[in-house]
């Protein structure tokens, strides 16, 4: 009995250590940053800023622009 325990705690042990691994590679994968569109518009500076800070602090972008638009909107330009 205690041997058809341990190979079933094992086998488990497996598929959870399977599961982590997979996990964490999908974790790492769906990490990197997705960059938008040249030009995406953002309805205020704010939120165009915050885009490119964002990014420029993840080593994503190098330097980016939030160029004016009419109605108070911004479009975002940037450099890889």
């Amino acid at each position: 009995m205690n041997s058809v325990s341990r190979k079933a705690t094992l086998a488990v042990g497996g598929i959870a250590a399977a599961v982590g691994l997979s996990m964490f590679g999908a974790g790492a994968a769906s990490a990197s940053p997705l960059l938008p569109y040249e030009g995406t518009v953002y309805s205020s500076l704010g939120k165009c800023l915050t885009v490119g800070n964002t990014l420029a602090q993840k080593g994503a972008i190098v330097t980016f622009t939030c160029e004016p638009r009419s109605n108070g909107r911004y479009a975002f330009y940037y450099t890889i």
